[in-house]
């Protein structure tokens, strides 16, 4: 008999709102399994049109390209409606969202004058 199981990753998104930005302190794995959830936490801050979302990472206990992207997809929304989305404690995935251009499309102060 054969047993397996998946464990499926967590993520918990705690937002602060100050004015017109929101900082969303985000604890535990953007993954494939938590990448929906994150998306619908962070839309209706691009929809209210804030001047500024922050992500905090530095509760991230795990990134995947699935999770990159979907930041990278939140940035581009957030330009188009006049506000900016903003990366702060990237930390050890630092590198990670450098090769995919993340800091091409959201402000990652981490990332100024990086190189890999």
């Amino acid at each position: 008999m054969t047993h397996s199981s998946f464990l499926q990753d967590e993520l918990k998104i705690v937002e602060q709102i100050d004015g017109d930005q929101v900082i969303l302190k985000l604890n535990g794995a953007l993954s494939v399994t938590t990448v929906p959830y994150f998306r619908q936490a962070v839309q209706p801050f691009i929809d209210r049109k804030l001047v500024a979302i922050v992500l905090d990472f530095e509760g991230v206990t795990k990134i995947v390209s699935r999770g990159v992207g979907a930041a990278i997809d939140m940035a581009v929304q957030a330009k188009k409606q006049g506000g900016k989305l903003r990366l702060e404690n990237v930390g050890k995935y630092g590198r990670s969202l450098y090769i995919q251009g993340v800091h091409l499309v959201a402000e990652v102060p981490e990332l100024e004058g990086f190189e890999p």
